[in-house]
């Protein structure tokens, strides 16, 4: 699945390069859109959903462990400071 997400985020990057429709000011999406606006927001929905997948898949599960070995107060009563 990790090398999924990596293909997919070299596809994504490549797609954004929209330079078909970078010169067309008169096809509108849902009669009010420019398509070129409306082929950006498919790619940021795209881009969440890729985002969203990176994160399951390839973020470290240990992320958010404490080290075993980390530094503690003491808990043993010397006095009030």
């Amino acid at each position: 699945m990790r090398q999924l997400v990596f293909f997919l985020i070299i596809l994504l990057t490549v797609l954004h390069q929209d330079f078909w429709w970078r010169d067309d000011h008169r096809t509108l999406v849902l009669g009010f859109l420019p398509v070129s606006l409306a082929y950006h927001i498919g790619v940021s929905v795209a881009a969440t959903v890729l985002w969203g997948m990176a994160c399951k898949y390839c973020w470290p599960r240990d992320v958010d462990v404490p080290d075993s070995d980390a530094w503690t107060p003491p808990t043993s009563g010397r006095g009030g400071h």
